[in-house]
C-alpha cells in the first residue's frame, strides 16, 4: 500500500493518549516521527502496553529539558509538523509559544491539544461533561450518566479532530509553504461533533427530550437494544421503513409494522422485548445470519477481533491505520539520539 505521507517530518513533544495517537496514525501513513522525551524518566507511559501501542516505529530522542531549544533549532527547519499537548503556562516555560516558533519557522504546522480553551487540566470524562455529551449518555431520565469505556473526548474530540485539520494545513503547506498554529480543545470539539443532538434540540424548539426517550436514544422500537434469553443483546437499527417492515415480516409479526417509529407507547417495546427474550444470543446470531435489516448482534471486543473482517486490523496489523510494511519496534528511551546526528548531515 502506498505511504501517502512519506517524506513528512513530524516532531512529537507529547504524552498521554490523544497527541501520541496522532503521531502513531501519521507514522502508519508514512511520516517520519521524532518523539522527544525528557530525561531521566522519559514519557510517563513508558513501560506500559499503551505506550507500546502508541509509539511503535517512532524515533526516540531523549534529552534534559534544558536542551529542548537547541534540539528544536536543529529539527524544526526540516520538519513540517510540531505536535504537542501543553497548557499555556508549560508552553511558555518550555519556549513553545506559538507566536515565537512561527516567527522563526513560518512553514511549520504547529498543533497543540488542550482540554479546555482556558487552559485548565482535564480528562475525557471532563470534556464530555462540560460539552453536554455526558448528560445525554443516560439510559433513562431516572439513571445517572454512564461512564463510557470508549474515550470519545480524547479520540474523537482530540485525535480525530486534530488529524482532520492538521492534514488540511499540511495540504496548504505543500502548495504555499505557509504553516500555522492549530490549537485543538477537546471540550469545544465534542460540542462541534454533537450534530444529532443539535438537530434534536432545534427540532424541539430549543429543548431536548429526556435521554432514553427520543428517537436516537431508545425511544423508538425500531432503534433500540434488546436483551436475549441469556442476558446478551441484539442491536436493532431498522430506521428506514423498508428495513423495519422486512424485519417484522421476518419475525412473523406484521402487526408491529405500524409501530416502528412510535414514541411513548410501551406496547411495541414490550412485544419486541418478549420476542428477543424467547431465544439465546447464539440462536439469534444464527437466525440473523445473511439478513440485511440493520439488525445485528452486540459482540464483545474479544469476539469482534476474532471475526474474519478484523483479521487485517488486529491479527496482521495490531490496530495499524495502514498495513505495516515491516515489523515496527517500540524504541528504547533515547535510542535514536546518535541516529539524529547522521540524519541531520
Amino acid at each position: 500500500m502506498p505511504r501517502p505521507l512519506e517524506g513528512l517530518i513530524v516532531v512529537e513533544l507529547a504524552r498521554l493518549l490523544p497527541a501520541p495517537l496522532i503521531g502513531m496514525v501519521l507514522r502508519d501513513l508514512g511520516a517520519t516521527v521524532f518523539k522527544i522525551e525528557f530525561l531521566p524518566r522519559g514519557d510517563s507511559l513508558r513501560g506500559s502496553l499503551l505506550f507500546d501501542l502508541l509509539n511503535r516505529g517512532k524515533y526516540s530522542l531523549a534529552i534534559p529539558p534544558a536542551e529542548l531549544s537547541a534540539l528544536l533549532a536543529k529539527l524544526l527547519p526540516r520538519a513540517q509538523v510540531l505536535l504537542t499537548n501543553y497548557r499555556p503556562a508549560t508552553q511558555r516555560e518550555l519556549g513553545l509559544l506559538p507566536e515565537v516558533l512561527l516567527k522563526a519557522y513560518p512553514h511549520l504546522v504547529y498543533v497543540n491539544l488542550l482540554g479546555f480553551s482556558d487552559g485548565r487540566p482535564g480528562h475525557d470524562l471532563n470534556f464530555l461533561a462540560e460539552s453536554g455529551v455526558l448528560e445525554r449518555l443516560r439510559p433513562s431520565p431516572a439513571h445517572p450518566p454512564i461512564v463510557p469505556g470508549f474515550l470519545f473526548g480524547d479520540i474523537l474530540g482530540g485525535s480525530a479532530s486534530a488529524l482532520i485539520r492538521l492534514l488540511a494545513l499540511v495540504y496548504r503547506q505543500t502548495r504555499t509553504g505557509q504553516g500555522g498554529y492549530l490549537p485543538i480543545t477537546m471540550r469545544e470539539e465534542m460540542l462541534r461533533w454533537s450534530v444529532a443532538t443539535a438537530h434534536l434540540y432545534q427540532l424541539n424548539g430549543g429543548q431536548l427530550p429526556p435521554p432514553g426517550v427520543d428517537f436516537l436514544s431508545g425511544g423508538m422500537p425500531a432503534y433500540r437494544v434488546y436483551a436475549t434469553a441469556d442476558g446478551r443483546y441484539i442491536a436493532v437499527a431498522a430506521l428506514e421503513e423498508k428495513f423495519w417492515e422486512e424485519f417484522c415480516q421476518f419475525l412473523g409479526r406484521p402487526d408491529l409494522i405500524p409501530y416502528g417509529r412510535t414514541l411513548h407507547d410501551p406496547y411495541p417495546h414490550q412485544e419486541m422485548e418478549k420476542i428477543f427474550a424467547a431465544a439465546s444470543w447464539a440462536e439469534w446470531v444464527e437466525r440473523l445470519k445473511d439478513t440485511s435489516f440493520c439488525v445485528t448482534p452486540v459482540y464483545t471486543f474479544a469476539e469482534a477481533i476474532q471475526a474474519p473482517w478484523a483479521e487485517e486490523i488486529w491479527q496482521k496489523g495490531f490496530l495499524c491505520f495502514a498495513p505495516p510494511e515491516e515489523e515496527l519496534r517500540v524504541p528504547d528511551l533515547g535510542e535514536h539520539n546518535a541516529y539524529l546526528a547522521g540524519w541531520l548531515e
